[in-house]
């Protein structure tokens, strides 16, 4: 049996409608955000574990200010992620980074 660490872990994009499944499986609201544009996938040892969601700022008033000279449709957030648990300690670190 193979013995993975989160730094085994890669993040692939991935199709949306796979990304809103594991989402609605794993996330505790069980919801997605209907327009996020960029959905990735977190793999280890050839299985998804896992789904990040980027898209739009929820609130852009908020977000504009925090980059000088970012417009309004120049930037995405972390919209959703979700991660089984049987993925190993610090795999949400390491999927982010």
């Amino acid at each position: 049996m193979t013995r993975y660490t989160a730094k085994d872990i890669r993040v692939e994009p991935i199709a949306a409608e796979d990304a809103r499944r594991l989402i609605r499986a794993l996330h505790y609201s069980g919801t997605t955000v209907n327009n996020s544009q960029l959905h990735l996938g977190v793999l280890l040892g050839g299985k998804c574990g896992g789904a990040l969601q980027f898209g739009p700022p929820l609130d852009r008033r908020k977000s504009l200010g925090l980059v000088t000279g970012t417009g309004w449709n120049q930037m995405i957030e972390l919209n959703r992620m979700a991660l089984a648990t049987w993925l190993p300690r610090n795999s949400e670190s390491r999927a982010l980074g």
